[in-house]
């Protein structure tokens, strides 16, 4: 079989396994547990990352060994299904958080390779690689392209689906921070305005589009503003702290949690989204000038999303070995959290309500 076959086997093998990702399938009954088949999902990994380096090492388009490729060729097709098999084996019992970075993985993975497959069999691109070089250029692109998916997963794949779930609520918490500065810096931007000369506010060529983003805050928008502000810091702390607590004590090794624990988890990533995307969209009516009725329908919508979070936190928080775990956190702080972790999310959870209940009546009263 030539080298251009191999590829073009290679290649359709990439193809095929992509569409097998994209279909559902039945986790086994008695999957393999956790450890193990992460195990063999990094091996996996790396043995594809030695034979797409041999094969880019044979197929260099200033010099390609035709010959040298066939093995590698041959290796990175067994291993990239071998791959789609593992993944198939996550599962419910695994969590649904870690399957989907799992998959996402492999996916991403897999696209690279079939990138790289393409470079080579482009007859046209190695032809000019001997002329110009530019080919070589896109070849140690692409090979440095699965490197680095590699890479990244080898010492950032999730270890656990705590781990996964922790991993998604960061990369939220990140959107919910600029929110919470976002309508900081409004109340700071009024302040200065308010302390300004008069006449010195600055038009920043919006007014003219009909579009004026500089229009200084009535007293009335301003104290909206504040109590929003309120809200969003008391939720995006509370955020804070089942990332840095619920989820940290949840990924500890000495946990056995329970499957319905395992299953629960994968709701908080969803709430988390939702959280992020009723703050944004409450962020967004702040901007003068102010409609009352709409920040009040961001508002039900708001609470509407805390509610449901509350729910399944105050849930999470019934597993007996998660509230072992932490009350015997006590022995290292005395801080009023780590004495009783539920009654701080409750009462947490409260101020957020007694938030939102004043917010909502200065919306009425300035109706």
């Amino acid at each position: 079989m030539s080298a251009t076959e191999s590829l073009r086997l290679t290649h359709a093998a990439c193809q095929a396994a992509l569409q097998s990702l994209d279909v559902p399938s039945s986790p086994p009954q008695n999957p393999p547990d956790l450890p193990t088949l992460r195990t063999d999902f990094i091996s996996l990994l790396s043995l594809i990352y030695a034979a797409t380096t041999k094969l880019s090492l044979a197929l260099k388009p200033s010099s390609p060994t035709y010959s040298a490729s066939i093995i590698p060729l041959q290796d990175i097709s067994d291993k990239v299904t071998a791959l789609c098999h593992c993944v198939r084996l996550f599962g419910p019992k695994h969590g649904s958080t870690l399957t989907r970075e799992i998959i996402s993985v492999a996916r991403d993975l897999i696209v690279s390779v079939k990138a790289l497959l393409q470079t080579f069999l482009d007859a046209e691109e190695i032809q000019r690689a001997r002329s110009t070089g530019k080919a070589g250029d896109e070849y140690l692109v692409r090979t440095g392209a699965v490197h680095e998916i590699i890479n990244h997963a080898r010492s950032g794949l999730s270890h656990d689906n705590a781990a996964a779930v922790q991993k998604v609520l960061a990369q939220n918490h990140a959107s919910l921070d600029d929110g919470l500065q976002e309508v900081d810096g409004m109340i700071t931007t009024q302040s200065s305005a308010d302390n300004a000369p008069a006449g010195d506010w600055e038009d920043d060529g919006w007014s003219e589009l009909g579009m004026d983003s500089r229009t200084p805050m009535t007293s009335e928008e301003l104290e909206r503003t504040k109590k929003v502000h309120a809200m969003l810091r008391l939720s995006t702390l509370l955020h804070d702290r089942i990332i840095r607590n619920v989820l940290t004590v949840s990924a500890g090794p000495q946990l056995d949690l329970s499957s319905r624990f395992v299953k629960s988890l994968d709701s908080l990533p969803p709430h988390s989204s939702s959280l992020v995307v009723a703050s944004d969209d409450l962020v967004s009516t702040l901007y003068t000038p102010q409609t009352p009725s709409e920040i009040t329908a961001e508002l039900a919508a708001f609470i509407k999303v805390i509610e449901n979070l509350r729910s399944t936190l105050l849930e999470l928080l019934q597993e007996p070995d998660l509230a072992d775990q932490m009350q015997a956190m006590n022995l290292q702080t005395s801080t009023s959290y780590q004495r009783d972790p539920k009654k701080w999310f409750q009462t947490c959870f409260a101020q957020i309500q007694k938030a939102a209940d004043s917010l909502e009546s200065v919306l009425n009263t300035h109706e």
